[in-house]
This record gives structure tokens, C-alpha cells and sequence, in this order.
């Protein structure tokens, strides 16, 4: 039965990783989508300047 225990516990640990890793991984996306829209601001703010 402890053995039976210690696998579900491994898997559950290996499932919070996994998603631990998916969440870090759609931040940086989010931190990367913001980043290009303030340059497309940028640009825009540049062109109506002219």
C-alpha cells in the first residue's frame, strides 16, 4: 500500500511541475506580446509625428 502511496505522490508532484512549467511558459509569451505591442505603439506615435 506505501508503495502504491509514493507513486501517486510522485505523480502528482510530476502534474503540479508540468503545470508550474506551462504557466511560466505562457508568461514569458504574455511578457513578449506586450513588448511587441508597445513597439507597434511606437511606431504609430512615430508616423502620426510626421
Amino acid at each position: 500500500m506505501s508503495n502504491l502511496q509514493f507513486l501517486m505522490l510522485m505523480f502528482i508532484l510530476l502534474i503540479m511541475i508540468v503545470s508550474l512549467i506551462k504557466v511560466y511558459q505562457i508568461k514569458q509569451e504574455s511578457i513578449i506580446r506586450v513588448k511587441e505591442l508597445e513597439v507597434e505603439l511606437e511606431k504609430i506615435k512615430l508616423e502620426r509625428g510626421k
